[in-house]
């Protein structure tokens, strides 16, 4: 104990060692810190921004694709396109967000939004479907369920 019982100012060589614990917050745990908010979740697939894939992707995850897709897109829960992400694709999924841009048709159970960042060229077929201010869509866009289609071409006059 020092004077006026305050501890000594000198400590010991190892001490900022042991102040700071191995597993603790170093440059990588920065680094890795979730792109978008959505990719934190627990059950969510991340597609990063230098990522590039080719093919068919389906499950049953959330998807967040900050890079680029090409081929065809088929979950059963929510798709996210980063501002920076590029899809070329078919789109079948519960809900499609897009900040970045999809080239292709979209088909959602739920809803498709088109945030004011994004771009969509391609058709669409959702109950839902928000198009924010900003935002750019090229294509045709269908609120109507496949059963209320049939209803229609019956009574059509």
């Amino acid at each position: 104990m020092g004077i006026f019982g305050k501890e000594p100012d000198s400590k010991p060589a190892d001490a900022p060692s042991a102040a700071r614990p191995a597993s603790g917050p170093g440059p990588e745990k920065e680094r890795t810190a979730a792109p978008t908010a959505a990719a934190s979740k627990p059950g969510t697939c991340l597609i990063a921004a230098k990522t590039v894939i080719k093919g068919e992707i389906t499950g049953d995850e959330d998807v967040v694709v900050d890079g680029n897709v090409e081929g065809q897109i088929r979950i059963t829960r929510d798709l996210r396109v980063g501002a920076g992400g590029v899809v070329k694709a078919k789109v079948s999924a519960q809900s499609i967000i897009v900040s970045g841009e999809i080239i292709g048709d979209c088909s959602a159970t739920n809803r498709v939004e088109i945030q004011a960042s994004g771009k969509l060229t391609g058709n669409i077929r959702a109950p839902k479907i928000v198009i924010a201010e900003g935002a750019v869509f090229k294509g045709n866009s269908d609120m109507s369920g496949k059963k209320d289609e049939r209803k229609e071409k019956v009574v059509a006059y």
